[in-house]
């Protein structure tokens, strides 16, 4: 019997236990929350040459205003069989903090080798100055990032100390090849203060 007694002790003790190491006061309160509209930290815009690639080479920017998946916009380049395009200045990144951060950009480009996203010789460039042409190559004073846009993969640029006088240009050097060859890219974009 003592046993049964102590067994039944111990499930009245555990049972009993976290009902009396509970506080014996209760205090509540709420607090509401609601959201507004601030501005967009960084945005994507058409460039100075914008216009004139758009007419002779097929360079399209179609933004998107409001998107609940982070989808700034399209971008639609054209390319020829047996002519490399340059097109410089097409598009501008501006920031709108006067607080420096860093801003990020991750380019990704599906496919492989043996199946090429884009001709030969096409690339993506970047950078925090304008760009101009030079012999057979695009060219700025600043600091210049690029993507190779004919090989697979994913590459992480980085622009440190950048605020609302900052400005990325961006430019396209779109290589000759078959007209079979239909490439696709994505470039997602993080600004970090």
């Amino acid at each position: 019997m003592n046993r049964k007694i102590m067994i039944l002790m111990v499930a009245v003790v555990a049972t009993v236990l976290p009902a009396v190491a509970v506080a014996d006061v209760m205090i509540t309160g709420s607090v509401q929350g609601v959201g507004h509209q601030i501005p967009d930290q960084f945005m994507v815009q058409p460039g100075s040459n914008y216009a004139q690639a758009h007419s002779l080479a097929g360079f399209t920017w179609t933004s998107s205003a409001v998107n609940e998946s982070e989808d700034l916009g399209m971008i639609s380049m054209g390319f020829m069989s047996n002519e490399t395009i340059y097109e410089i200045n097409v598009l501008d990144i501006n920031f709108s903090s006067a607080a420096y951060g860093n801003f990020y950009i991750n380019v990704s480009v599906p496919g492989s080798l043996s199946q090429h996203t884009f001709p030969d010789n096409t690339y993506l460039y970047f950078s925090t100055s304008p760009f101009t042409f030079g012999v057979g190559q695009v060219e700025s004073a600043g600091h210049v990032s690029s993507v190779d846009l004919h090989i697979e993969g994913t590459t992480t640029l980085e622009f440190p100390h950048v605020n609302n006088s900052t400005t990325v240009y961006v430019a396209f050097n779109m290589g000759a090849g078959p007209a079979n060859d239909v490439g696709s890219f994505n470039i997602a974009m993080s600004y970090v203060s």
